[in-house]
């Protein structure tokens, strides 16, 4: 797995993060975090098995506030990822002028997450005011480590970001961090990305059992295989959010093999009882 890349990747590195749970009165400490799924000789082992390919990884487990991270100094072009910040700036547009998202938004959103598809991303982009317009929403959604490209045509796949940028826009956009997205914001984003043909499901539900719902989506163009979620389980725990990026992948199935190699990786530590594996 290389070490360099034009935008400084470190070399394997892991990082365990407890972050205190907070309420209007007292700080309420998080509990023991969980195994870290980057720990021991596992970034070795990615880059013995993968030693051409750049991988980074982020996970925020929701239940213990815990976060870990596999190569935090990579930043990956996004690829079809991108179209999360695309629905989450078209939410705060329908937001800032008071209204639902139109028919006409929700037929480009519809098939841009579900299916993929890349017209209604140019469609949205253009009828915002293309990279300006999306840059300003970046700055809103407080992405420090995601740089937006200043071509909306077919080169927006290319804006690079960070594992942690994507985890924390899944935050914000599915789970109402920073109360930036209403509930009706929210739950629209979290009934498409819970919609996805099955043909798109690969990635970040490697490893999950079948009872827990995920939302997703996955990026895929020539070298790159992305994907970001939340694997949440039934019941009163929470889950926890993911994105791990890749880039460097001779063809899509050597790169989807590698993205599920780590998220198994991941729900081995964050899934407290696997019965039933997808």
């Amino acid at each position: 797995m290389s070490s360099t890349s034009t935008t400084g990747t470190q070399a394997s590195t892991t990082t365990t993060t407890e972050r205190p749970q907070t309420s209007s009165s007292t700080t309420i400490y998080a509990p023991r975090c969980r195994p870290d799924p980057f720990d021991g000789i596992f970034p070795s082992d990615l880059e013995r098995r993968f030693p051409d390919q750049q991988i980074t990884a982020h996970v925020r487990d929701l239940d213990t506030g815990c976060e870990y991270a596999l190569n935090p100094g990579n930043r990956q072009r996004t690829a079809s990822v991108f179209k999360v910040m695309v629905l989450a700036g078209t939410l705060l547009e329908a937001q800032a002028d008071l209204r639902q998202v139109t028919e006409t938004e929700l037929g480009l959103l519809l098939p841009m997450i579900t299916e993929s598809a890349n017209e209604p991303v140019r469609a949205l982009w253009r009828s915002f005011g293309g990279s300006p317009w999306f840059a300003r929403t970046g700055a809103t959604l407080g992405l420090d480590e995601t740089s937006i490209t200043a071509d909306g045509g077919s080169a927006w796949g290319a804006t690079r970001t960070s594992a942690s940028d994507q985890v924390d826009l899944l935050g914000m956009i599915l789970l109402g961090d920073e109360n930036l997205f209403s509930t009706d914001s929210m739950g629209l984003a979290l009934d498409l990305m819970t919609s996805v043909v099955d043909g798109q499901t690969w990635g970040v539900t490697a490893g999950v059992p079948r009872t827990w719902q995920v939302a997703q989506k996955n990026g895929f163009a020539g070298q790159i295989i992305n994907s970001v979620g939340w694997a949440d389980p039934p019941g009163a725990a929470s889950g926890y959010l993911v994105a791990i990026l890749s880039d460097g992948w001779p063809d899509h199935p050597s790169g989807i093999a590698a993205v599920e190699f780590v998220s198994l990786r991941i729900a081995e530590a964050m899934v407290d009882r696997v019965t039933e594996a997808r």
